[in-house]
């Protein structure tokens, strides 16, 4: 995909239509050649810009190089040609900024800086006495082929609380990039041969997100909080609002619907775009959570109603169907409200049921996916933690997800909010240690 983007980007404009859009990125990203736009196709995120150049640059602490806007670039392309031609060097190139390019020699140039101010490229300004290296042509580059076009299996991951989900302040479409290069590294390590042959390819992993439609202007939850909300220590309340607040509001009746909702509608919705754009699939579908989001997934799956030709899962303990959350079918009343969260009373709209252990839950509506997912991977999650908390003692061996066949719940010892599962299925399963899960690095912290 790369490759075809790179041909079309050196063809004239003369040759491309407004209609030609190159997929890039393994077909998450789209680029329309003829306006120079990037836009992603799965998420929402701000249109980045694309350049035809063959004209670079790269400072004394850049990693990489940088081209430069084609306006420069055609004027660096005309002095060039004038000095290759005439056979004289040491010429200035100045520009309206005030900044100069000198061409010493066809291999020797440099960029001088006065005072620049960051681009659009986020590149750090140089000082004057540390001009920039300037390169022509794209010889020595090591352009990447990309992605494989063809996708095995397909990951849906749902973040946790918060919009960032790490210590760099990154969001999940963005952490979701690195589970998606550490994952085409292990076929290509651990199954280079077979991925040389062609029998596999590559995960695509996505993200689903629903932090932005529980704080959006529909809910008004922010605007709310803001209002009662102290002005002292503003960061940390700040914090407190956007991160801690979402485990209280998936316990809230009213708000816990619109997170099912939005986690839903999103998985549905991002896998019959994935099919759209990739009619050949015949992969399969596995769901993964992280914290809350885990939790979420839990219950979006055992509400899932199997296909009629199935048979119906073994019934759980009688604790599990009294404590949980009800289906649609047992509360339609509670489903599609069409009244806006903030005008709904709670009395009124939100029913609970009692269940043997005591512990009311609201009853919800629960979305039905559109597909069946072979596995749940449970990632630093809280499940056991809310099982219990919602009165139920055990789940029985019998216990499974009506349309998930595999479940496993994977942590690291040292997180605080992971709980271990396996202990509500069998409580004699207490002593044992879980399983470590070999680290593809050699390290020793994962636990299955």
């Amino acid at each position: 995909m790369i490759c075809y983007l790179f041909k079309c980007l050196l063809s004239t404009s003369a040759d491309i239509s407004p209609e030609m859009i190159v997929p890039t990125d393994g077909g998450r990203y789209d680029v329309n050649v003829l306006r120079r736009q990037r836009s992603a196709v799965y998420w929402n995120e701000p249109v980045t810009e694309v350049r035809r150049c063959s004209w670079f640059y790269k400072g004394a602490i850049d990693t990489r190089y940088v081209p430069y806007e084609e306006n420069v670039s055609t004027r660096l392309e005309e002095e060039f040609k004038i000095a290759t031609t005439t056979n004289v060097w040491h010429r200035k190139v100045e520009f309206p900024n005030k900044e100069t390019v000198v061409f010493h020699g066809p291999n020797v140039m440099v960029h001088f800086l006065q005072g620049a101010a960051l681009d659009v490229w986020g590149n750090t300004p140089q000082t004057p006495s540390r001009p920039r290296v300037v390169k022509r042509g794209v010889d020595e580059f090591d352009i990447d082929e990309g992605e494989p076009a063809a996708v095995d299996h397909v990951l849906f991951l749902v973040h946790g609380i918060g919009s960032v989900c790490d210590l760099k302040f990154r969001k999940v479409e963005e952490v979701v990039d690195e589970f998606r290069s550490l994952s085409l590294q292990l076929v290509q390590s651990h199954f280079r041969s077979s991925y040389d042959l062609g029998r596999v390819s590559r995960i695509e992993v996505l993200p689903v997100s629903w932090h932005a439609t529980l704080h959006g202007e529909a809910t008004g939850i922010d605007r709310k909080l803001k209002s009662i909300t102290l002005r002292s220590i503003p960061k940390l309340r700040h914090f407190t609002n956007d991160t801690l607040l979402d485990i209280l509001f998936y316990t809230s009746p009213v708000y816990c619907q619109t997170i099912m909702q939005t986690v839903g509608s999103e998985l549905n919705r991002l896998y019959n775009l994935f099919l759209n754009r990739n009619p050949n699939f015949q992969g399969g579908v596995s769901l993964g959570g992280h914290s809350l989001g885990s939790l979420i997934l839990f219950d979006l799956l055992y509400h899932q109603k199997p296909p009629p030709q199935d048979q119906a899962p073994p019934a759980a303990d009688s604790s599990v169907d009294t404590n949980t959350i009800d289906d649609e079918n047992s509360n339609p009343g509670a489903a599609g409200n069409k009244v806006p969260p903030d005008q709904r009373k709670l009395n009124h709209q939100v029913s609970y049921m009692m269940g043997n252990a005591g512990t009311g839950q609201p009853c919800i509506s629960y979305p039905q996916l559109t597909f069946q997912p072979l596995a749940f991977f449970a990632l630093g999650s809280p499940i056991a933690m809310f099982v219990t908390v919602r009165g139920i003692e055990t789940l029985g061996e019998d216990f499974c997800l009506p349309t998930c066949p595999g479940f496993f719940n994977i942590f690291h010892p040292f997180d605080p909010v992971a709980y271990r599962m396996e202990t509500l299925i069998n409580p004699e399963l207490t002593s044992l240690r879980p399983v470590l899960i070999p680290h593809h690095k050699g390290r020793k912290r994962m636990h299955l």
